[in-house]
């Protein structure tokens, strides 16, 4: 800073003039704006503020001083779940602890037991759920992102739900003799509903009747005809379950989309033994697809393109256990050889490469799925 020394008597008496000049501009300007009540201030009664000439300032604001509040930090995202139909797929930042993939499992007739192999994040366990007869029908029945514990028993057509909290078990008497057990996210709530898929041999035609988990209240619609395999999932990617079957005859899968309720068909030009439609591609929508159980073939329809891919991948008489085990949002390539080895074969679509594992005997029921227990 420079300083100006002032020369004379004169020079000094001019500076304290101007200073008393400003000063009295200032006192003028100030009784002026107070007359009008112009200054910033909070009325001590109401809490109202204003800013600068009586402007009224948002509710937000700090203080009369301070209109725009201080910015506030932008929030670390840990985790977000989101829904595709019954899937679950996890989108997390690099610092969250990651989710687990599917888990390897089995669900043995003989005595009941699932044993789920567990793996980083979700442990090892073997639970006693169900027993011959049964039909193994995990899914997310509460909601919670873990797979729970489901048989469906067609002896008395109730399904034996064990919430994966530990809550308790329930019953759901749903169904009749004869009925074929589907399940899925019909209705959006992020909870497994479960459904029939019945034929009227009157007619030679299926009806399904879903018990949506929102409001108990039963949904029902005829779309199949006989020989026609029930194949439901979220083909148009609106976060619902879809109505589908893949009917050999034609070698097409017939879908009715739940976000306008138009019907449409995908070909494939094959026929299969399992339908194994499942979002392969990565883009929230299910793919439908076949596994040709002779072959091994997998005949997928990428709903990304349109195109058709077909992969080789297992061994005859191998059953198709595809998932995501790499967490990576597509649906791995997978199959489950129960004859004597009890190989599990999975593709890894995020590398490439191959995972081997040993998990199960002769005459399990293969049952992957988020279990994260």
């Amino acid at each position: 800073m420079s300083l100006i020394r002032l020369r004379s008597a004169t020079d000094r008496t001019r500076a304290l003039s101007i200073l008393g000049i400003a000063a009295g501009i200032f006192l003028v300007t100030a009784g002026v704006f107070a007359s009008n009540d112009w200054f910033p201030k909070t009325d001590g009664l109401t809490g109202k503020k204003t800013g600068w000439f009586g402007r009224e300032l948002p509710k937000y604001a700090t203080s009369a001083w301070n209109p725009f509040p201080p910015p506030s930090p932008t929030p670390q995202l840990s985790k977000e779940y989101v829904y595709a139909g019954s899937r679950l797929l996890a989108v997390e930042d690099a610092n969250a602890v990651a989710a687990p993939p599917a888990d390897i499992a089995v669900w043995r007739a003989s005595d009941g037991y699932w044993y789920v192999k567990g793996q980083t994040g979700s442990q090892q366990t073997f639970f006693s759920w169900g027993g011959t007869g049964d039909v193994p029908m995990p899914g997310d029945f509460d909601g919670d992102g873990k797979t729970d514990f489901c048989v469906y028993r067609a002896s008395d057509n109730n399904w034996y739900i064990y919430p994966s909290d530990g809550s308790g078990w329930y019953a759901i008497s749903y169904g009749a003799s004869g009925d074929v057990p589907v399940t899925g996210d019909f209705d959006g709530d992020g909870k497994t509903d479960v459904g029939v898929y019945r034929l009227d041999t009157g007619t030679g035609t299926y009806t399904w009747y879903i018990r949506r988990s929102s409001d108990s209240n039963t949904f029902s619609a005829g779309f199949g005809v006989t020989s026609d395999l029930p194949a439901p999932a979220d083909y148009d990617g609106d976060g619902l379950a879809d109505l589908a079957v893949f009917r050999p005859g034609d070698q097409a899968f017939y879908i009715n989309r739940s976000s306008d309720g138009q019907s449409y068909g995908a070909y494939i030009g094959q026929t299969g033994t399992h339908t194994v439609s499942s979002d392969f591609d990565g883009d929230g929508k299910a793919d439908p697809a076949i596994f040709k159980s002779s072959t091994a073939y997998w005949y997928v329809l990428q709903s990304t393109d349109g195109s058709l891919v077909s992969t080789q991948w297992g061994a005859s008489g191998d059953t198709p256990v595809h998932n995501d085990y790499d967490l990576d949002g597509k649906t791995d390539l997978a199959t489950f050889n129960n004859a004597a080895t009890a190989l599990w074969w999975i593709r890894r679509s995020s590398d490439g490469s191959t995972r081997y594992d040993y998990w199960g005997t002769t005459g399990d029921i293969p049952v992957p799925a988020f279990y994260r227990r």
